[in-house]
């Protein structure tokens, strides 16, 4: 039997309506990217709704990071921090007497990203499903002060709506930023996107501001949501004056 899709399956669970799904649709015909990740950011749907929806649809078990107290060392030197990253994958366990590797994933019906943590972690890969925010939560809970992530706010990742990794540390934040810096004068300025440049530097487990690493992450999640709405808003003006069409810009973000 072929699998409901997300849509429908949301729909039908009384989650979001026809329009609000018509509405997402045409978001997604527009700028592209996945359909549950942008019901999140239209704040259509929360993330633990789709995690659920999600596991529903692909018959994958969900699991509630916020519930898990811990990760052995010896159970994260599984999967090497930078590809756990990398692929937005957090292991959790060990199962049948230590011949297969839990692992809690974005996307667990990505063949590709199963292949990968089976290779590198020589291990059968037992996936079950979590949300991208709550998994770079728990990473800033479990890594932080560790050394395996040489600290949260420099080895967080910045993606675009096709999932391709935009940002990786800190310090390429830090140049990107002084590059635009100096071509602000002869461009136009555009809404400046919440990064991790904007965070105080430090091994701590608190920032200046006295939040948490997971605090910090949460903000600047909640800032490039409500700053997404006004940098698609000057695009369509670009697009509307003639500066530019719309299939010449979808065509240099997807490079």
């Amino acid at each position: 039997m072929p699998s409901i899709r997300l849509g429908d399956l949301l729909v039908k669970a009384k989650v979001v309506s026809e329009s609000q799904l018509k509405a997402a649709l045409a978001e997604q015909q527009k700028w592209g990217g996945r359909l549950g990740e942008i019901l999140v950011r239209m704040n259509l749907v929360t993330e633990d709704m789709l995690v659920k929806a999600l596991s529903k649809q692909l018959n994958v078990p969900a699991v509630n990071l916020e519930a898990v107290q811990g990760i052995p060392a010896h159970v994260r030197a599984k999967i090497p921090p930078d590809i756990a990253r990398d692929l937005v994958a957090l292991p959790l366990q060990l199962r049948e007497e230590g011949k297969a590797l839990m692992v809690a994933m974005a996307e667990p019906q990505n063949l590709k990203h199963l292949d990968t943590l089976r290779s590198v972690s020589r291990l059968k890969v037992i996936p079950q499903i979590a949300g991208r925010q709550a998994i770079a939560r728990a990473f800033a809970r479990f890594y932080d002060g560790s050394g395996e992530l040489d600290d949260v706010e420099g080895s967080f990742k910045l993606v675009d709506s096709q999932g391709h990794t935009i940002i990786k540390s800190a310090e390429e934040i830090a140049a990107k930023k002084q590059t635009e810096r100096k071509a602000t004068k002869e461009s136009i300025p555009l809404p400046r996107t919440a990064s991790l440049a904007d965070v105080p530097a430090s091994g701590s487990a608190t920032s200046l501001t006295g939040k948490t690493p997971a605090e910090t992450l949460k903000a600047i999640e909640d800032a490039q949501r409500k700053e997404v709405g006004a940098l698609k808003a000057m695009v369509e003006l670009l697009i509307e004056k003639g500066v530019f069409t719309r299939d010449e810009y979808l065509a240099k973000v997807k490079r």
